[in-house]
């Protein structure tokens, strides 16, 4: 274990305490710190573009957990009956995947573009001219259109979910079909509740992959407009290179280590009171 504890102590717990001692100073980065105390938590929590960035980070696990997870909950459903050319499509899905987030942030932000966007050309093509938009440029579709980009990383999800599929006995199924049960009813009655682990795991990374997310708000709508698409990363991001306040974005970023840790448990107390219940 000990490889594993040093790499932990050094990469891990060793920034974490430091974040948290960084804190309590005001610093510029490169000169001497001052202590201030409390005045950095004080401050960000009075800070309304924090309070703005920090919903913006909770909408962001929201739509993982009620969007983006029983999406791909559902394709790996389909998938798993094996329809004709499900393996092209299973490929399909995942390809996102394996492309950079910062280029598929591009390519997003050439779609929603107002005068040469995909989108808006598509619709006055149709004849939808009306519907026309400037998307990122609106406080109240801006936010939105940053996490539509999202879905498209939908086949990770939907792997571990077809991973876990394969490991359902067979038996069960042709036993519900034997009793006259409908592929709905195999779905809902066998599959979802052997498909626990696999929701457990999906929830963890993908609330993971929210925490930190950052390419879409900065490149896309560079946090605005009014801040409405600025997220807990990205107002980390501006304190310290933008503004060269280091103690307020090592607040931020206690508070974003807090909110992680926090999901984790409610996550992990979840999972131990259904054991329990079935135990």
């Amino acid at each position: 274990m000990a490889p594993a504890v040093i790499l932990i102590l050094a990469f891990f717990l060793g920034p974490l305490c430091y974040l948290g001692y960084v804190s309590f100073f005001e610093w510029n980065g490169l000169g001497p710190k001052t202590f201030v105390g409390f005045a950095n938590f004080q401050y960000i929590f009075s800070d309304p573009v924090f309070r703005m960035a920090f919903k913006n980070t909770v909408i962001w696990l929201l739509s993982a957990l009620f969007l983006h997870i029983p999406f791909g909950l559902l394709l790996a459903l389909l998938l798993n009956r094996q329809p004709r050319g499900w393996k092209f499509l299973r490929v399909m899905y995942f390809i996102p995947n394996v492309i950079s987030t910062t280029a598929v942030a591009f390519l997003w932000y050439f779609i929603y573009h107002v005068d040469v966007g995909l989108l808006n050309n598509i619709l006055k093509s149709i004849g939808l001219g009306r519907l026309a938009h400037a998307w990122l440029n609106d406080p109240g579709t801006a936010l939105v259109c940053n996490q539509v980009p999202f879905i498209f990383y939908v086949g990770l999800t939907m792997i571990i979910f077809l991973t876990q599929l394969s490991t359902v006995p067979k038996e069960l199924k042709e036993a519900a079909m034997v009793d006259g049960a409908t592929g709905l009813q195999i779905d809902i009655h066998v599959y979802l509740p052997m498909m626990k682990p696999a929701i457990i795991t999906n929830i963890m990374l993908n609330l993971a992959f929210c925490l930190r997310t950052f390419e879409y708000p900065f490149l896309m709508t560079g946090g605005g407009p009014a801040n409405s698409t600025t997220n807990l990363s990205l107002y980390i991001y501006r304190e310290m290179v933008g503004s060269n306040r280091y103690g307020i974005s090592m607040v931020a970023g206690l508070v974003t280590v807090l909110l992680g840790f926090g999901i984790m448990i409610l996550v992990n107390m979840l999972q131990r009171e259904r054991r329990s219940r079935h135990e």
